[in-house]
């Protein structure tokens, strides 16, 4: 896939409030909702477009009292944002599916997040009842699939929604086209569970050059 690289001036935001969401992924999901504008007021709002629903599950969480005037503050948006992004991600966490677990590197995960983001996340209708209605019937978990069986399990019109899917794909190719996102297809990082360590290195080069 071609580089595209975006404006990196909210990187440094990125980086202390968007932990532990790549700063890539924020770059790509905020110039897919405001363009990477953080005084974007057009209905959600800031530079990550957050919905007051959002906010409002974020004060609750943390016992905070954030306001929607304050949305435009990038710093507090992209800390609401990658709170939320974390709670989504951990929720999913709790399926079987190797799709559902917090892997950068698999375009799977990443599309099934974006799509908890922008189509609802919930085990009532969202991703997480369609990822268990397909692992219910031996179905792979994937937005794909989400998609696709969502009008016939229930899930929400949100997950019936072709503009929606095509969004979240776009979000995720900008993703992957960033020159500091990972290599599709993870194998860069091989994690030894058994002693906890984790080799970096030779792999993940390799990987980068063969695919440029």
């Amino acid at each position: 896939m071609a580089t595209r690289t975006l404006t990196t001036k909210y990187d440094p935001i990125f980086a202390q409030y968007g932990r532990p969401i790549p700063a890539a992924y924020l770059r790509a999901l905020g110039y897919k909702e405001s363009g990477l504008n953080a005084a974007d007021s057009s209905g959600a709002m800031g530079l990550l477009s957050i919905e007051p629903v959002v906010m409002e599950a974020y004060n609750e969480r943390h016992g905070t009292s954030y306001v929607r005037s304050q949305l435009t503050d990038p710093a507090i948006n992209v800390t609401i944002v990658a709170d939320h992004l974390k709670y989504i991600a951990g929720r999913y966490a709790k399926h079987p599916s190797k799709n559902m677990k917090m892997d950068w590197s698999n375009p799977e995960f990443v599309r099934l997040l974006t799509a908890g983001w922008n189509s609802g996340h919930s085990e009532a209708a969202g991703v997480g009842y369609m990822a268990s209605w397909l692992e219910a019937h031996h179905l792979p978990v994937t937005h794909d699939n989400i998609f696709k069986y969502a009008a016939t399990a229930g899930g929400t019109k949100y997950l019936q929604n072709t503009a929606k899917q095509l969004w979240q794909r776009a979000v995720v190719d900008l993703y992957y086209a960033q020159p500091d996102a990972p290599a599709r297809g993870g194998g860069g990082i091989l994690a030894i569970a058994a002693t906890g360590f984790v080799v970096w290195g030779v792999y993940t080069l390799w990987t980068r050059r063969s695919r440029a």
